[in-house]
């Protein structure tokens, strides 16, 4: 858990129908769900085995109690109708409504983002109840090389090596992707613990369902209420930054925001800042700075957090492309990448697509026969010559400045420096269209100042122990501004 703050966005799905029924959804089978997987007539549970057990319709609180009963832990939700579950001891799976179980096949658990790398380095999520002494020993065995990193989520390790094959068919493995750049070099990073839902997490593996329920003419409409916000960073900033991030999902899906009125309401995104537990049977642990509630990243920079929390909130799971915003760790984003495009688009079409509207038929009105009426001669009335208006030429209208200032920060070069010094040195270069006017720095403790320089600016910011998030603005004439954040961590 950052000192600094956390952020969760719970999500509460409570429009009717959103649980939707029928094929799992894995990564391996592309967008779509998967084909149907014959039931194979299983009445028990074998024991320290790792099984999806498929349902009819989805597996409420009634089903999951019963599987809690009879000794199976519940390690998450497939979506459609599954879970993944495992039990120590033989368990018996009779009149559960179960339609089909079994195990993930190895293919499952090999992202298909790796068919296309070259990647010799890989992040292996394991299931949640596997013990990481047994997964080191795990991935020694089939010939790879661990990378340490405290900083990674429970159940997950970065290896190198070849025999992916081997070790995605062993019981204990979940999940294979391609390990960031960050991770390899063995970074400081920070992780999203992904989507939720009351069935428990949807896991990396999982192609996330549905999403939102449509309206009826296309598209969603949804609403947002902030429950609370941190008192550590000023109010209208996080509320600014956080619609930022919705606003970006809308420019390529076709999905509508708006500020809602309460908590509970239907169709509505909560969002509060909180730490440990909160309320949510989800508390906070060290590394994790924030999650979402599926309909059902963390660096300190708000819009970034915002932006992947939103993309689940939306119904988007984690991709395995390192690049992308959806990725499980964080990394410093401006937008979305095509790959998170593509996923938005996949739940809700392009953006700009208007609701089909159906036609309207009038009323059929029987035809009026009129009166007779004997002809009228008009006068004749000689011709008048037309009158020519005079010509005004068009007004051109006042040519407004709606481009930002462009801002880097090249010293420190990264988005996280740690230091022991009470100040960091910051400097870098800031341009615009027009001109830049003035170049301002602030910090999450609530210190503030104006940078020396404007094209080539350099500052002095003071640091106290612990995280402190730097934030610098550049200004042009007509309010247009752009900004850079790094977080600073004093020892």
């Amino acid at each position: 858990m950052m000192k600094l703050w956390t952020v969760a966005l719970a999500l509460f799905l409570l429009s009717p129908g959103g649980w939707a029924q029928g094929s799992l959804r894995l990564k391996a089978c592309g967008k779509g769900p998967c084909p149907p997987r014959r039931s194979t007539g299983l009445a028990t549970l074998p024991a320290h085995q790792h099984l999806i057990l498929q349902f009819r319709t989805h597996p409420g609180p009634v089903i999951r109690a019963e599987l809690t009963g009879r000794g199976i832990r519940i390690l998450g939700y497939v979506p459609d109708s599954g879970l993944m579950v495992s039990s120590s001891q033989t368990a018996d799976l009779r009149g559960l409504d179960v339609t089909w179980a079994g195990p993930l096949a190895a293919a499952d658990k090999i992202s298909p983002a790796l068919a296309d790398s070259s990647a010799s380095a890989y992040l292996v999520v394991f299931h949640a109840d596997v013990a990481m002494d047994d997964a080191r020993v795990l991935v020694g065995a089939y010939g790879f090389d661990i990378i340490d990193n405290p900083d990674l989520l429970p159940g997950q390790l970065v290896v190198t090596g070849s025999d992916i094959a081997g070790l995605a068919a062993s019981d204990d493995v979940a999940y294979i992707m391609p390990a960031s750049t960050d991770l390899v070099a063995g970074n400081p990073v920070l992780g999203c613990a992904g989507a939720l839902t009351d069935a428990g997490p949807i896991a990396d593996y999982v192609e996330v369902g549905t999403g939102w329920p449509q309206d009826p003419g296309g598209g969603v409409s949804l609403q947002y209420f902030f429950e609370s916000v941190t008192p550590k960073l000023d109010e209208s900033t996080v509320r600014s930054e956080i619609e930022r991030a919705f606003s970006e999902w809308e420019k390529y899906a076709n999905i509508r925001l708006s500020p809602g009125s309460q908590a509970d309401a239907v169709r509505t995104i909560t969002l509060l800042f909180a730490s440990g537990d909160h309320g949510d049977g989800y508390p906070f642990t060290p590394g994790v700075l924030a999650h979402t509630f599926y309909p059902a990243p963390p660096d300190v920079d708000l819009f970034t957090v915002a932006l992947h929390e939103a993309g689940h909130a939306l119904g988007l799971g984690h991709t395995s492309q390192p690049g992308a915003v959806m990725y499980p760790y964080y990394h410093f984003a401006t937008g979305l990448t095509d790959d998170d495009i593509a996923g938005i688009q996949a739940l809700y079409g392009s953006a700009g697509v208007q609701p089909v509207t159906p036609p309207v038929t009038p009323p059929v009105t029987p035809p009026v026969t009129p009166p007779v009426t004997p002809p009228v001669t008009p006068p004749v009335t000689p011709p008048v010559p037309p009158v020519t208006p005079p010509v005004t030429p068009p007004a051109t209208p006042p040519v407004t400045d709606t481009t930002p200032p462009s801002l880097s920060i090249t010293s420190p070069g990264a988005t996280i420096v740690s230091t022991s010094s009470a100040s960091l040195p910051i400097s870098g270069t800031a341009s615009d269209n027009v001109g830049v006017t003035a170049v301002k720095w602030s910090t999450s403790n609530g210190d503030a100042g104006t940078v020396s320089g404007t094209s080539t600016w350099s500052a002095v910011v003071p640091l106290l122990v612990g995280n402190t998030v730097i934030t610098v603005r550049a200004y042009d004439a007509a309010g247009n501004s752009g900004w850079r954040a790094i977080t600073a961590v004093r020892h």
